[in-house]
């Protein structure tokens, strides 16, 4: 029984990244349906706007739980990548880690102010989670880069199509951004805002594989023990 908690925890590794990208669109179209204070003549109002009038309590409780995923997911990237490597210092890795978490900050404080009651703290917390987030996937790109690079000595991370998936979503992420604060339109800011999960899929087979090696530690631990 001692065992089930970490096999719970790994294989939880594995689903997260999908059920924090379904999270944020069903957040998304739940706030849409119910009654809010965004201009009726828009048809793809700004994020923030949806999070007004009736909608707030959805949008508030759906990004708390969005926030908590988050949370995971890169506690469970920061565990992966200290046990898989060796040639990046830890610190390092903490550093990068630790803008992704303060990005989780600005999540709550954009999701739980609301526009309507004060529009500056929640444009920060708005500005800052997009911001500390671009910055994050950025650098956390140029460590998988750089593990590829040296891959024979790490053997977990010589697959060139995660540095190549991190590096194209890094890229759709900072072009979203900018036609977002040029254009203040809808549509880009959804792509901002939804290209960081797709960004954190690149991290599900990997989890997957840390699953599956912890399964069968378990299994060859069990039989041993036998």
């Amino acid at each position: 029984m001692a065992r089930v908690g970490p096999l719970i925890w790994f294989w939880s590794l594995t689903i997260l990244p999908f059920t924090a990208i379904l999270t944020f669109i069903s957040t998304l179209i739940v706030c849409i349906q119910i009654p809010n204070n965004a201009p009726k003549d828009e048809k793809f109002p700004q994020i923030s706007q949806l999070g007004t009038g009736q909608a707030y309590p959805y949008f508030v409780t759906g990004f708390v739980i969005l926030s908590i995923q988050l949370l995971v997911i890169l506690l469970g990237r920061i565990q992966y990548l200290f046990q898989t490597q060796y040639i990046i210092h830890r610190g390092i890795i903490s550093v990068v880690h630790g803008i992704g978490l303060l990005s989780i900050v600005f999540l709550l404080l954009m999701a739980i102010v609301s526009i309507d009651d004060r529009p500056s703290i929640h444009l920060i917390g708005a500005y800052g989670l997009f911001g500390f987030i671009s910055l994050y996937c950025f650098l956390h790109t140029v460590v998988v880069v750089y593990l590829f690079i040296h891959r024979s000595d790490v053997p977990q991370h010589t697959n060139i199509i995660w540095p190549i998936w991190f590096l194209f979503c890094s890229v759709l992420l900072i072009t979203f951004f900018i036609v977002w604060l040029l254009t203040a339109k809808g549509i880009p800011e959804y792509l901002a805002a939804a290209t960081p999960f797709l960004y954190f899929l690149g991290l599900a087979p990997q989890f997957w594989t840390q699953a599956r090696t912890k399964k069968l530690d378990v299994v060859l631990f069990e039989r041993l023990a036998f």
